[in-house]
């Protein structure tokens, strides 16, 4: 009995893996400004994280960028930059 539910598992795993991976090959294929919109809600969110300031500000900075050591103003104005790259790039594929 362990051993069927334990079999049972590993294919329900095996299954949601194939099915995520066909799901990102065919936006990326087929859809590729979705994959774009969800890239620029991600970077909203990582700049509104940003915006609130304080320690989490400094400690959210630090774990996404090690390298500039916890610099939220430099970590905010690459993260605006982007979002307006995404944007532009949103906008060739709408066209």
């Amino acid at each position: 009995m362990i051993e069927l539910a334990s079999r049972v598992l590993f294919i329900l795993v095996v299954s949601m893996w194939v099915f995520y991976a066909v799901l990102m090959l065919y936006d990326t294929l087929f859809r590729p400004w979705r994959l774009v919109e969800e890239q620029i809600m991600t970077i909203e969110r990582n700049i509104e994280a940003l915006k609130m300031g304080g320690w989490r500000a400094k400690f959210h900075s630090w774990i996404s960028m090690p390298a500039w050591r916890g610099d939220v103003e430099k970590h905010l104005r690459y993260l605006l930059g982007l979002r307006e790259l995404k944007r532009a790039e949103l906008e060739l594929f709408k066209s």
